[in-house]
């Protein structure tokens, strides 16, 4: 028997509850009583350019304790920051004993009467963050920018106390040594100042959230005023490029600075540095996007450098408007992640038509693509059909990748679909007017904008219901060739995924048979490989897919298998002897030649 998945036509024909806490959630704000065996401190960061030929920085962190714990040790996360091997002193000079724990430093025990503690290594900048084209920061006579989270650690706090940091630490200060003819555009800090240090007093989890992963830039910059809806918006340009800077780079940025304008409602009012390219003429220096400032080179030589550009600003933009702890964790990694590819994609197809013709942008997975993804391997793979927001961390690669790239895109557009003849963009406003500074009820967020809906949508995201076409999308005008040289290409990059992990997922070719004999099983076997509704979503929206699927459910007949959309079948049918039974049907039949 097959499972009975429905297409969602309406809240009453959800059969499946789920429970109370549901796929929805929200983390508590339970009252909360200090750990008495953790330490009280100050930490004061200070960064040096000591070498900038070989572009390197040397990075100072005093810990003052105000109240040593019990074993009278610190601990700092290593996080993204490639250091060099570390020292550590007292006040006195006194080396104190270091412990690599891997992800962490355990520094200590420090000495009952310690004054302070000072952790000192150092960071080369300009190095290839692993992507083509691209560095991380970089340093020069007269320039150093990089991310605060790939040079400065952090004081380490498990889960339960890093959201009351600021019970533990008393300030956070930074300063830059050297440069003294730099200005400044860093967080905490006036812009373009010659202000190159900043202190807070008991920071908490979001000021070091903007601390981490905002911009820090010294150097010469020049304010850049881009009219927006009558407003003025504020861009540094790096003095660098003055004379250099490309309009056609400026034009691009002011087309997505507009459009993200226009999404959220108003202008940035944080600084975003637009930077001079690495010195070997063509890659791009990323240096952080957080909710005090950005900062990127402007040139941007391929699609995927415009790409990112559109990122940083929407990153810029959503971090410096909606400030909840809550998204940025799992299970709500849908959320965060998810609306940024939204309005990334969104942005690229809102870009003139000239800018996309000179920069050779095309919108590669669009709602249409993703959607014939999500229905192919649905419906083959109810395992993946169900991946959901309770499941984030525990993911495979290949899971991961259907669920972020496939499955949340469609959510997204269906709460838009459900919500735009209120309000356009009505789940990015509804986070920008939560109270800020507070984790968004993910639930309540799900009632308020659904509704009677709200149900119905909860389906889709667990598997019991698949999500109907609600666009009216349309894959009936794609060659044959093309909707399988599509599914083809994902199937191969799920199987890569999956195996690069060593988990069992098995290459299943995608190809069709000859389509005569292919209709001529379905009629003669009463093939079906879903509930009627969802074969007829299926053959309305494209007519390859839907013999693509009747072929799988052939392919499990000739095997003996009853429902071919079961969990472990896909693994069954790709057993020796299975496999055999479907090539030699292959070969009796022939394969269709695709134009």
């Amino acid at each position: 028997m097959k499972e009975n998945l429905l297409i969602g036509g309406c809240a009453a024909l959800v059969l499946v509850a789920l429970s109370a806490f549901g796929l929805w959630h929200t983390q508590g704000d339970a009252s909360y009583h200090m750990d008495p065996d953790l330490a009280q401190f100050g930490v004061s960061y200070t960064v040096e350019p000591t070498d900038i030929e070989s572009k390197i920085v040397s990075v100072s962190i005093e810990l003052t304790p105000d109240k040593l714990s019990p074993d009278r040790m610190f601990y700092l996360d290593i996080g993204e920051v490639e250091a060099s091997e570390p020292v550590c002193t007292d006040a006195d000079g006194t080396e104190i004993a270091l412990n690599n724990l891997g992800s962490a430093w355990e520094i200590g025990p420090v000495s009952e009467d310690c004054e302070s503690v000072v952790f000192q290594y150092d960071v080369k900048l300009g190095e290839n963050t692993g992507v083509d084209f691209q560095v991380d920061g970089d340093l020069y006579e007269d320039l150093l920018a990089f991310q605060g989270k790939k040079v400065l650690m952090m004081p380490l706090f498990d889960s339960n106390n890093l959201t009351h940091m600021e019970k533990y630490i008393s300030s956070v200060s930074f300063q830059l040594a050297g440069g003294s003819d730099w200005n400044a555009i860093i967080p905490f800090a006036p812009a373009n100042s010659s202000e190159k240090s900043f202190q807070l007093e008991r920071p908490t989890w979001y000021d070091y959230y903007d601390l981490i992963n905002s911009s820090y830039c010294f150097g010469s910059f020049e304010p850049l005023n881009l009219s927006s809806g009558g407003e003025n918006a504020v861009f540094y340009l790096d003095s660098a490029i003055r004379e250099s800077a490309e309009l056609n780079d400026l034009s691009m940025v002011i087309s997505f600075y507009n459009y993200y304008t226009g999404v959220f409602g108003s202008n940035l009012d944080k600084p975003v540095v637009l930077l001079r390219t690495n010195e070997d003429g063509e890659s791009t220096i990323l240096s952080g996007v957080g909710g005090q400032s950005a900062a990127i080179s402007l040139s941007m030589y391929t699609p995927d450098a415009c790409q990112t550009m559109s990122r940083t600003l929407y990153h810029a933009f959503f971090d410096s408007k909606v400030h909840a702890r809550n998204l940025h964790y799992q299970p709500n990694e849908w959320l965060y992640r998810g609306l940024g590819d939204r309005y990334v994609n969104a942005s690229a197809e809102a870009l003139p038509q000239e800018l996309k013709d000179l920069y050779g942008i095309q919108v590669q997975d669009d709602l249409n693509t993703r959607y014939m993804k999500y229905l192919f391997i649905s419906l083959k793979d109810p395992v993946m059909a169900s991946l959901s927001s309770d499941m984030e961390g525990s993911m495979a690669a290949g899971q991961e990748d259907f669920y972020f790239n496939v499955k949340v895109p469609l959510i997204l557009e269906t709460i838009e679909s459900f919500t735009s003849q209120k309000q356009e963009n009505a789940l990015l406003h509804y986070l920008m007017e939560q109270p800020q500074r507070q984790d968004v009820n993910i639930s309540r967020l799900m009632q308020d904008l659904l509704g009677d809906n709200e149900e119905m949508v909860r389906a889709y995201f667990s598997g019991t219901s698949f999500i109907p076409n609600y666009w009216n999308l349309s894959a009936q005008n794609w060659s044959a060739e093309d909707t399988v040289n599509l599914l083809a290409g994902y199937e191969d990059t799920l199987s890569t995924l999956f195996d690069q992990q060593y988990v069992l997922y098995p290459y299943d070719p995608v190809f069709l048979i000859k389509t005569d004999r292919l209709y001529q099983e379905i009629e003669e076997r009463d093939l079906s490989f879903a509930t009627p509704e969802v074969e007829q979503l299926v053959k309305d929206y494209s007519e390859t897919l839907y013999l693509l699927l009747m072929q799988n459910a052939l392919r499990a007949d000739l095997c003996g298998i009853d429902d071919p959309g079961a969990a472990g079948v896909k693994t069954e049918l790709n057993s020796q002897e299975n496999g055999q039974i479907w090539a030699d049907y292959v070969a009796s039949v022939g394969m269709e030649e695709l134009v």
